[in-house]
């Protein structure tokens, strides 16, 4: 029994640091780039923007404070921009369930993007991005 424990535990550990190695990208070929997305003209505080290549793999870029920086590989990108915020909570009789994250920025930066970037010899292109939130 305490073995099982201390194998699930390494587990644990071994997929927490694999699994939270920062703005990484898995992908070997990847190269680091950088740039800003402003929300109705300033900073966006919180967020993820990304990028899908044309095989359709994606790698997601933190952003904060209107920033971010990560890996991505080279190639023409689709670009989707996405932040959270709480929703409301719901009431069922007596039970309330907690509020879930509700991405508050118009499926125009996202689900329905046109937003493109190419990423080559380091740079991204463009390197910011503009959203309204209405």
């Amino acid at each position: 029994m305490a073995r099982r424990f201390v194998l699930g535990g390494s587990l644990l550990v071994l997929g927490v640091l694999l699994g939270c190695s920062g703005s990484k990208s898995r992908f070997k070929d990847a190269v680091s780039v950088s740039g800003t997305v402003n929300l109705d003209g300033q900073p966006m505080p919180d967020g993820t923007i990304t990028f899908i290549g044309e095989g359709g793999a994606t790698e997601q870029v933190p952003v904060k404070d209107g920033k971010f920086q990560g890996g991505v590989t080279p190639g023409k990108k689709r670009v989707e921009i996405r932040a959270f915020k709480l929703g409301k909570p719901t009431k069922m009789g007596d039970q309330v369930i907690e509020a879930t994250p509700e991405n508050y920025i118009p499926a125009t930066y996202n689900t329905d993007s046109k937003i493109t970037a190419e990423v080559a010899g380091g740079a991204i292109n463009p390197s910011t991005f503009e959203v309204k939130s209405k």
